[in-house]
């Protein structure tokens, strides 16, 4: 639920009126990047957007009864530390969004959703974390989705809850800059962390 509301607030937050730089002063230090201290910068305007009747929420990305630990965007990057990150590119057409009444979801979906995520982890290519703003870029236009107006969705998953140093600022400025405003940061799950020993 977190990361659901975490995403919404991000995309909102991005679309305000401000500067790119008070945006991203706001939710990116320039140093030491914390992916606690962001989940709580977070929560903090979604709680401020929720509070004010005027703004609109758009719709979910996720189905709130999936497990948030596994969610992954278009691509995914997994990032040890300032050197060694990995990444993953789903290559599958983004599913349609329908509204309306859904399906019982059953335990069997669930474990059926982190096995499915699991293979495609196990896809993951090892690069430098460096390599982040080019593969980036390489995958500008289909991440931005200029076409349809639907952004897709970069996450990332951390192995540790801090990142030294200005990597994690500089990696968001150049999204930001180049039309890439939908983004999941989280920490890596149990999975994932196996995967990159």
């Amino acid at each position: 639920m977190k990361l659901i509301i975490s995403l919404i607030t991000l995309f909102l937050f991005c679309s305000c009126s401000k500067t790119k730089n008070e945006e991203n002063k706001l939710l990116i230090p320039k140093n030491n990047f914390s992916v606690s201290a962001f989940q709580k910068k977070l929560d903090s305007l979604n709680k401020n957007y929720a509070e004010n009747d005027s703004l609109k929420i758009p719709l979910e990305k996720y189905d709130k009864r999936l497990n948030q630990n596994y969610l992954h965007g278009k691509l995914h990057f997994l990032i040890l530390d300032n050197n060694t990150s990995y990444y993953v590119l789903d290559t599958l057409i983004p599913p349609i969004l329908m509204c309306g009444n859904r399906p019982d979801f059953s335990k069997q979906d669930s474990l059926n959703f982190i096995k499915k995520n699991n293979k495609f982890i196990d896809l993951l290519q090892p690069i430098k974390t460096f390599e982040i703003v080019k593969i980036l870029k390489q995958n500008q236009k289909l991440v931005a989705n200029k076409e349809y107006n639907s952004p897709l969705n970069v996450s990332f998953g951390f192995k540790n809850d801090t990142l030294s140093g200005t990597t994690m600022y500089n990696i968001i400025n150049f999204m930001e800059d180049n039309g890439m405003k939908s983004y999941t940061i989280r920490r890596m799950n149990e999975y994932e962390i196996m995967k990159t020993k």
